[in-house]
């Protein structure tokens, strides 16, 4: 069941449907993602909620989970990071 999630989210992203972290963790589960991912779901949960404390070994091994491009997912963090800060200002 966890591969068709990420088949689905690799598909998405593929076709430029997903553009931030959130619309990619509508797919996926949380926690399951974050340990193939290889990082606890608790460190996981903190980079969601500040994605300036992701670094590219952890979104490397997210875009390898997926099967995906590893620049996909940076762009994906880095949209992220952007809707974040501009809630802020």
């Amino acid at each position: 069941m966890l591969e068709n999630k990420y088949l689905t989210a690799k598909q998405l992203l593929l076709s430029g449907k997903i553009k931030t972290l959130s619309e990619l963790l509508a797919i996926v589960d949380k926690t399951p993602f974050s340990r193939h991912a290889k990082t606890t779901p608790e460190r996981f949960n903190k980079m969601i909620e500040n994605p300036a404390l992701f670094r590219m070994g952890d979104i490397y091994n997210m875009a390898q989970v997926i099967g995906v491009d590893d620049k996909l997912l940076v762009d994906l963090v880095h949209n992220e990071y952007v809707k974040r800060r501009r809630r802020r200002h």
